[in-house]
Order: structure tokens, then sequence, then C-alpha cells
């Protein structure tokens, strides 16, 4: 379905529905359903509504966007950097990459009981967001060269690749879990219990 999506997109010179990190991480977050656990004290995924059409209605009222030019062309150029500034923000808070980055630095004590931190050591969560980090430089170097920019995709899908077959090799399922990425065939596997 997404293929034919895509290709109808094509036709009409819209842009194709992929992962633009503003655009799907607000719709997937538009679209799911969460419930408060009183036993976790979470809030915590019920379902995802998977719907094609708001994808089409978002690009419309974005190709609609261009009546708006006139006007849009007297809106201070801070004003939009603030806004973008405001979104990237907001998508960085629940971020745990950065909060790794950020509380390798923190004093042990200081944590919470619960913290990565507390129950596998600061040297294997720096390990672990380090590989990230590794991954992430790679990811931007191999972008910003125009010769190999055209493969970015596949370096995505090369990231699956380092996820399943390399991580397990250096890191138990448990520690993946404790540190927010566990495996998701065995995490569906002991939900399904």
């Amino acid at each position: 379905a997404l293929g034919i999506i895509t290709g109808v997109l094509s036709i009409f010179g819209l842009p194709w529905m992929c992962g633009a990190t503003v655009q799907s991480m607000n719709h997937v977050r538009a679209l799911t359903e969460t419930q408060f656990n009183p036993e976790t004290e979470e809030v915590e995924i019920v379902s995802v509504t998977e719907t094609r059409l708001t994808g089409f209605v978002i690009h419309a009222l974005m190709a609609s966007s261009l009546l708006l030019l006139p006007v849009i062309r007297l809106v201070p150029i801070p004003v939009v950097s603030g806004v973008f500034l405001f979104l990237g923000r907001k998508l960085m808070s629940g971020n745990s990459f950065l909060k790794r980055c950020r509380d390798i630095f923190v004093e042990k004590k200081r944590l919470p009981s619960d913290h990565p931190m507390q129950k596998l050591g600061r040297k294997r969560m720096a390990a672990f967001t380090s590989v990230q980090l590794f991954c992430l430089a790679g990811l931007w170097s191999f972008k910003q060269n125009p010769s190999t920019a055209i493969f970015f995709p596949s370096v995505i899908g090369m990231l699956m690749v380092i996820r399943s077959a390399v991580l397990p090799k250096f890191f138990t399922e448990e520690e993946l879990t404790e540190l927010g990425d566990p495996t998701p065939s065995k995490h569906l596997d002991e939900i399904n219990m």
C-alpha cells in the first residue's frame, strides 16, 4: 500500500510519506491511544490507529499553504526560527538517548533508584550510549557527503542490522530492556504470555 501511495504522490509531485522527524513523530503521537497504568505508575501505549488519509490531508494542507505566501512573507524570520526551535526542543524532551548523554555526567547518588545507571553501572550505560553516538555520527557524515547521500535510507536500514545482530553480542537482553531498547520480538512474546 505504501508503495502505491508513494507512486501516486510522485505522479502528482507531492512529498512522499517518509520519516520526516517533526511530521512523523507528531502524526504517530496524535494517533496513539494511551492510558495510565497504576501498577507501574507510567503512561502506556494501548494502540496506534493506522491511517493513510491523514498523511494525504497533511500534504494537501501543506500544498494549500502556497496560496498564503503573500501573508507568510510578512512573518519575520526570527519568529519562524523560534517555531522550529520550539518544535525541535519539544521532540527532544522524551528522547532517552539525550537523557543518557546528560546522565553520564550526573553523580550516581543523585539519580533515581530505577535509573539504568543504578542497575547497570556507568560503564555499561556509557558503552551503549557511545554505540548510539557512533551510529548517529556515521549517519550524519554519510548524509553530509554528496556522493553517498542518496544511499541514506539504506544506511538507516543498516541500523536495524546493528541493533538486531551486533548489539545482542555485547549486551544481554536484560541490559537492553533496562536501557529502554528491548528487542521487539522478545518483548512482544512476554506481553502475549
